[in-house]
């Protein structure tokens, strides 16, 4: 009974444990992720969908059209304003993706940006915007 049960803490102190692992991050450099930022969110400013795509994966460019690109330059523009500078990136882990937080300063309020890539790939696999005006838009 006694092995059972130093087996069962075992498990779940090593459970435990591999939770507090430090997040695995993509194959980019602070420098190298802070400028596929920058290169994402100017290429919003400017109405550059090729600027806007160059570092994404194929599954992202198939899927994020130009129609797409043109209706979030709309929007961030209409509820942010332009982008102006971003923050220091926070890095958690999701099934195998590295998933960055960035707050970035646009003209008119922060928005909360949330770039996501394969755990020590380097193209980009997911993107999100947040902000107390994209979310009065959107509704």
């Amino acid at each position: 009974m006694k092995i059972k049960s130093s087996l069962l803490i075992l498990l779940a102190l090593s459970l435990l444990l591999s939770g507090c692992q430090p997040a695995q991050p993509a194959a980019l450099s602070t420098a190298q992720l802070a400028g596929v930022t920058a290169n994402v969110l100017q290429s919003i400013d400017r109405g550059d969908y090729a600027g806007f795509t160059r570092d994404f994966s194929a599954a992202m460019k198939a899927a994020f059209t130009q129609d797409q690109f043109n209706q979030l330059h709309d929007l961030l523009h209409k509820a942010s304003g332009n982008y102006v500078s971003q923050g220091t990136a926070s890095l958690s882990n999701s099934q195998g993706y590295a998933v960055y937080h960035i707050v970035c300063k646009y003209e008119l309020e922060d928005v909360a940006v949330t770039i996501t890539f394969k755990v020590g790939g380097s193209q980009v696999e997911g993107l999100f915007f947040d902000s107390v005006n994209l979310r009065k838009a959107g509704k």
